[in-house]
């Protein structure tokens, strides 16, 4: 019998999608942004990573995670998750962010807390993952 993934990895495979930044450790390599239709996030994605020109990060990578949130006042924001050199993607990507106009965002206790000062609870927003 051949063994299972579960076997091979040594810890259980999580089936149920999270909201990326609520594992525990998760926070500090997780980034909202938003976003603006017609724009799609992975335009803005593109855009807010590439949007300081001389990249901060000297290692590591970013990508665009399937997760939507619309906070209660119908704003948009989609989730960047980032490994490497964390420092520097967290500044590269909310400086892009800022130097977009966009609202940037990190989550830390099901909380999200604004650039704009404000703090919204996750349980109120509108979660999409795809």
């Amino acid at each position: 019998m051949m063994p299972s993934m579960e076997d091979i990895l040594g810890a259980p495979i999580e089936r149920e999608r999270r909201v990326p930044g609520t594992r525990p450790g998760e926070s500090e390599t997780v980034r909202y942004v938003t976003f603006h239709e017609p724009r799609t996030p992975s335009a803005t994605f593109r855009e807010v990573t590439r949007a300081v020109t001389s990249p901060l990060p000297k290692r590591g990578g970013a990508v665009l995670e399937g997760c939507l949130v619309t906070l209660p006042d119908g704003q948009r924001l989609c989730a960047l998750s980032f490994h490497g050199d964390i420092e520097g993607w967290q500044r590269q990507i909310e400086e892009g962010a800022r130097m977009l106009g966009l609202v940037g965002a990190r989550l830390e206790a099901d909380v999200l807390h604004l650039s704009d000062g404000r703090s919204v609870p996750l349980d109120a927003c509108t979660i999409a993952l795809d």
